[in-house]
């Protein structure tokens, strides 16, 4: 894995005139391209919510492709084994949908470097945000091989992706290595969640078809849920800063 100098990373880290734009001065037309794909990446994912519910049990297929969520893989499997949907297509539609946007942030991590951590951490100050930078940015042996580990194990729970895929491209990983770590880490899921919905079968495949059956109030469920965690996550994050 070959890395960048460290005067070449720090800068990557240019001195910010708006601490809400990781880059300082006047934004080139790489910054522009990346951090409107950034938002549109966050924005694209807001949208699939409410469409998960109709999809799951109509289309997992195309669910898996489209939001790479361990639930559709999960039943995309289950409708294979029920002779629904060629297993392979399952698999392709599954890496596709896990991998089609960590360029992004890898991108943003080769741009602005340690700006962009902090914008995906949070200030400093934060001792969970310390915590992260230093295990995820020191130019290390052994630090590359966890952040290479940890872009196979993304979807392990308290793995934040895209700080991940952010900071191997400040570190100066190249992006076919990244692409090809990250291609790994989709077959290994993909074949996790299918595999187990190919073991469930035809009870799956039910459940499905009554979330689709259902679709209207799911969907509501899932804003409305969605809304409270959020309104709850900034409440906390407020609190905690005030301590």
């Amino acid at each position: 894995m070959t890395t960048e100098t460290q005067h070449d990373r720090v800068g990557n880290s240019r001195p910010l005139d708006k601490s809400w734009l990781p880059w300082g001065g006047a934004p080139s037309s790489k910054d522009l391209f990346c951090w409107y794909g950034i938002w549109l990446v966050f924005a694209y994912s807001f949208a699939m919510w409410p469409l998960k519910p109709w999809l799951i049990g109509t289309n997992p297929v195309l669910l898996e492709a489209m939001t790479g969520a361990p639930s559709a893989m999960t039943a995309a499997g289950a409708f294979a084994r029920v002779g629904e949907a060629p297993l392979a297509l399952v698999m392709a539609a599954g890496i596709v949908g896990m991998t089609k946007f960590a360029w992004v942030f890898w991108l943003a991590g080769r741009l602005w470097g340690r700006n962009m951590m902090r914008f995906l951490t949070g200030p400093e100050e934060n001792g969970r945000a310390k915590r992260r930078l230093g295990l995820l940015t020191r130019d290390t042996p052994a630090r590359r091989w966890i952040i290479g580990a940890a872009i196979v194990l993304e979807r392990v729970p308290m793995v934040p992706g895209p700080l991940v895929f952010a900071s191997a491209g400040w570190v100066g990983m190249g992006l076919p290595l990244f692409l090809t770590l990250n291609l790994i880490g989709g077959a290994v899921w993909t074949g996790l969640y299918a595999g187990l919905g190919y073991a469930i079968g035809q009870p799956a495949v039910d459940i499905a078809e009554t979330v689709s059956q259902n679709a209207v109030w799911v969907s509501l469920a899932v804003i409305f849920g969605g809304l409270l965690v959020q309104m709850a996550w900034g409440r906390l994050r407020a609190a905690r800063r005030r301590a």
